[in-house]
């Protein structure tokens, strides 16, 4: 089959295009935005250009490209409908009755907690603006209305839909199940690119050193506009990693992204704990140097909230490096039908004592390391889910 590709957050639509390409098929993927986090080149070192013969870039695509007729919409639905099939994400989505093939809908977040959200257009038309001009306003209100809708639509009649496990998001779970998308229809693929990315060993680090690049968004109530699954419980961290330090008194290596809505409040909160000197704060990353970052470290954190362990913290595991977070596994481990090896923690005391576990026991961090690997190779992994997209859009063609 061929397959197109439109929407890339992360790279994940790009990790599951090179996976379907592994298995034979041919791919057109189309990258619409300039972020790094969503260009191919930032994450693939084999991929130095997206002018490739396969690879084709439209950015900037914005949210107008998708709500109205402009030339790079039309140039996207050609190069979509010259497919058997497509697999689409972000706004993307809303394209699906234009392309008329047999499609995926990759929900990754926003596509469906924001950009599917009745009253998200609302949001959007105020938003960074006290006082916009009526006129502009009114085109906002209008352009981001349409996309709405059209993303509604793409959702409802996608063949296909891949969202998170149930329970994990009931707003999203609401929303599929407003617009009729039964279970039967849903699939859950959550992975890493366990063929790209190889498991290191364990640094010789002579402080541990500690990873999280999950964004800083964590004080509640919540933003307009922002989704449950933005709020990661950073300050659950900070407290464990404080509550750690004046047990043990042993000091860490603690690497932080500078990323979120909320950095300031965590930087002063790991004042406040006592272990702001022990804390080195990362600048933009592209996923290249985060993978890097991985390597050297001794254990990675992800989120403690209600949110989800994303695709950065199954990459870690990819990795082999022992993973704490809060992982659900009330919903996770039933869903895997196996109980995981993350260092399952949604408290201050929880973090404290998984951080003596792998902090205190080298053997059992790197036991751990090996068992996480593993772990994301059977169930999470890229090939795996190429070949379950592959064999849905199989009965439609």
């Amino acid at each position: 089959m061929k397959i197109g590709f439109f929407g890339n957050v992360n790279n994940f639509p790009f990790m599951l295009a090179r996976a379907i390409r592994r298995a034979g098929h041919e791919v057109v993927f189309i990258v619409g935005s300039l972020q790094q986090l969503d260009r191919p080149e930032f994450r693939y070192t084999d991929v130095s250009s997206v002018g490739t013969d396969w690879i084709h870039d439209v950015s900037p695509f914005n949210f107008w490209d998708a709500a109205f007729p402009t030339f790079k919409r039309a140039r996207v639905v050609r190069l979509l409908r010259e497919c058997d099939a497509v697999i689409l994400n972000l706004s993307g989505i809303a394209l699906r009755s234009y392309i008329q093939r047999p499609s995926i809908a990759l929900l990754t977040g926003s596509d469906i907690e924001l950009y599917a959200t009745l009253s998200y257009p609302q949001q959007r038309a105020f938003e960074g603006r006290r006082r916009p001009r009526f006129i502009f306003r009114a085109l906002s209100l209008f352009l981001w209305n349409r996309l709405v809708v059209m993303q509604r639509e793409g959702i409802k009649n996608a063949d296909v839909v891949n969202y998170i496990a149930r329970g994990l998001v009931p707003e999203g779970d609401g929303i599929l199940d407003d617009l009729g998308v039964s279970d039967s229809r849903r699939i859950v693929i959550l992975m890493t690119d366990t063929e790209d990315i190889r498991e290191a060993p364990a640094p010789a680090n002579r402080i541990p050193r500690a990873l999280c690049v999950t964004r800083f968004t964590w004080k509640k109530p919540r933003d307009p506009g922002r989704s449950e699954r933005d709020y990661k419980g950073s300050d659950i961290m900070i407290r464990g990693m404080g509550l750690f330090f004046r047990k043990t008194g042993m000091r860490l290596d603690v690497r932080f992204g500078r990323k979120g809505a909320h950095v300031s409040e965590a930087e002063e909160l790991t004042k406040e704990e006592g272990i702001a000197d022990q804390v080195t704060w990362l600048e933009d990353m592209s996923q290249i140097q985060v993978l890097e970052e991985f390597r050297q470290a001794d254990f990675v954190l992800d989120q403690f909230g209600e949110s989800i362990v994303g695709m950065a913290g199954l990459d870690a595991m990819a990795v082999g490096r022992p993973l704490i977070a809060n992982w659900r596994p009330e919903i996770m481990d039933r869903a895997v039908g196996e109980v995981s090896p993350v260092c399952q923690a949604r408290t201050p005391e929880e973090v404290c004592a998984q951080l003596q576990r792998v902090v205190l026991d080298r053997g059992e961090r790197e036991r751990i390391g090996r068992a996480s690997r593993l772990f994301v190779e059977k169930y999470f992994s890229a090939d795996a889910a190429a070949r379950l997209c592959l064999s849905r859009l199989a009965r439609f063609n």
